[in-house]
């Protein structure tokens, strides 16, 4: 996860591995909710389309798959085997008219293999201090088993709006960007995700046209798919002067114990780079891919398994309280929701509305970006959902999702279902009504409530 740090450095919120990535308390309502797994809509079990109503458009947030941490303990001698795993491999297109007078050509697919011999490397032979020994995964990347979590995403959504609601087309031909809108950050394991997602999608047998698929990225500096402290210093304010509430100095001493623990036998408690925090993110990639949680040379000095699941749920309280709490003297929750998700979601009802326009016009032919994939982070979906769900909804687990579904009702009303976990997303009182059927111009109403009118004025300091 990202801190936003004094210097206000622009990151995701996982790649600060420092307060860990995991869930909050998920009630009754998502009792088989897991960090390491995000769940899926599956057709014919958990998934039903909505009854007398037309599918008009569908917009999905995904979360990227399982990765290893993004930070380097001095002395962590784990060994990461978890990387190159062919399904990482990705096809990609060469420009138009390379090869003999063709519109497009397929090179030969390819993937990412990470060297770290010692025999070939005299940094590698210097041991844990610069890289994980043993290891073929580079520092924050996506694992294979990540790569393949967001692969079957795709498969999912293929057996529901293709096979199922007949949505999207059997075979892709020409002009995939016409249908399909995909979109990362401007991070390697949003990109890998992405294409694995659109791989599970359109396997190769199904893509007739040969055509590259766009994946549409945002400069990193304005991004708005992430909290952005950079373009809008005002939220890295509200988020430090969270940090340093009293709210969140409780939190910590309340688990202190355990986050000694933690440290120790991560081996960095006299370590005032990392002691300070829950490890969360160190802590995941381990217990995620079964590998140890013991101190590298007391293997009797272990975490658990739920205390391991304890610090996930802990060290997302920063990231999560600060948009649903207010604090004196930190500013507003409301105002923290607004410039966090609002610009982001700006894009989502300005698409909704181009959909709705693009349908009436053409009649249901041709309606604007009828599919949009949004490849992002944990904290991408939780800022989204701390804005439209119940504010216990659990933190977003590996390969988890968002899904925005736009259906046309017989008497010509359009309706917005939300979709998190494989359920309708419960929804925030604010919104006076439940997700499953919601009014598309109030919808729309309500969350453009949230963007910044003057970004400029409202992000100063």
């Amino acid at each position: 996860m990202h801190i936003l740090t004094a210097s206000l450095a622009i990151l995701s919120v996982d790649s600060l591995a420092q307060q860990g990535v995991a869930t909050q308390s998920s009630g009754d309502y998502y009792p088989d909710h897991n960090a390491c797994q995000g769940i899926s809509p599956i057709a014919h079990k958990t998934y039903r389309p909505l009854k007398h109503a037309r599918l008009q458009k569908m917009s999905i947030m995904m979360r990227h798959g399982d990765r290893v941490p993004v930070s380097l303990l001095q002395g962590d001698s784990t060994s990461y085997l978890l990387c190159n795993n062919p399904l990482e491999t990705t096809s990609v297109s060469s420009p138009p008219g390379v090869y003999h007078g063709s519109t497009s050509y397929a090179s030969p697919s390819m993937r990412n293999k990470i060297v770290a011999s010692p025999e070939e490397n005299l940094y590698a032979a210097a041991g844990a201090a610069y890289y994980w020994p043993n290891s073929n995964c580079e520092i924050d990347q996506l694992t294979g088993r990540g790569a393949a979590q967001t692969r079957a995403i795709g498969e999912r959504l293929r057996e529901i709006y293709v096979d199922l609601l007949h949505f999207l087309p059997h075979d892709l031909l020409k002009h995939p960007d016409d249908v399909l809108y995909l979109r990362n950050t401007n991070v390697l394991r949003t990109k890998i995700s992405a294409a694995n997602a659109f791989e599970g999608l359109y396997p190769e047998r199904f893509r007739k046209g040969k055509q590259a698929v766009s994946l549409v990225t945002f400069p990193q500096s304005i991004e708005t798919l992430t909290l952005n402290p950079v373009a809008c210093p005002k939220l890295g304010a509200i988020y430090q002067g969270f940090v340093r509430s009293p709210v969140h100095a409780a939190h910590i001493k309340e688990n202190a114990v355990l986050m000694v623990k933690a440290n120790t036998v991560l081996g960095v408690a006299l370590d005032p780079r990392y002691n300070t925090t829950l490890q969360g993110g160190q802590v995941l990639p381990r217990l995620c891919n079964k590998l140890s949680l013991c101190h590298v040379t007391n293997p009797k000095n272990c975490i658990s398994p739920q205390e391991a699941q304890t610090l996930m749920e802990k060290s997302t309280f920063l990231y999560s309280r600060f948009l649903r709490v207010d604090v004196p003297g930190a500013g507003s929750s409301e105002i923290a929701k607004r410039l966090a998700a609002g610009p982001f979601l700006k894009n989502i009802a300005d698409s909704i509305r181009g959909t709705l326009a693009s349908d009436k016009k053409n009649g249901h032919h041709k309606v604007y970006r009828p599919f949009e994939l949004y490849s992002a982070h944990d904290q991408s979906l939780d800022q989204v959902l701390s804005v439209v769900a119940e504010p216990n909804t659990p933190w977003p687990a590996y390969a988890s999702t968002v899904i925005f579904e736009l259906w046309q009702k017989k008497k010509g009303k359009s309706v917005v279902r939300v979709l998190h976990e494989g359920r309708v997303v419960p929804a925030n009182k604010n919104l006076k009504c439940a997700l499953d059927a919601y009014p598309v111009e109030v919808f729309l109403q309500f969350i453009e409530s949230y963007v910044p009118k003057n970004t400029v004025a409202e992000c100063a300091l």
